[in-house]
């Protein structure tokens, strides 16, 4: 087995375990909340449609940032193994 293919088989495994997680602490009484109130987005409307690019630009490689990508997982695989690891149930 590839060292990716098991990153991805730990990461999957992380995830199931993390919604078992949750059906089990639901609470099936709880009324089901539609709707919150959330405020309006701040939006700003630029002009300058070379401005507009490049700030999507930006955006774009934000998402696309692998480093940040791996440093989001590994903190989270990190907190459920603690969360979970050291629990008494």
């Amino acid at each position: 087995m590839h060292n990716n293919d098991l990153k991805k088989d730990i990461m999957t495994a992380c995830i199931i375990m993390h919604n078992m997680i949750i059906e089990d602490e639901r609470d099936l009484n709880s009324p089901i909340v539609e709707e919150r109130d959330v405020p309006p987005p701040n939006v700003e409307f630029v002009e300058d449609e070379d401005t507009q690019f490049q700030e999507f630009l930006a955006r774009f490689r934000q998402i696309k940032d692998a480093t940040a990508h791996f440093a989001l997982r590994n903190a989270l695989i990190e907190h459920l193994w603690n969360e979970y690891s050291n629990s008494e149930n």
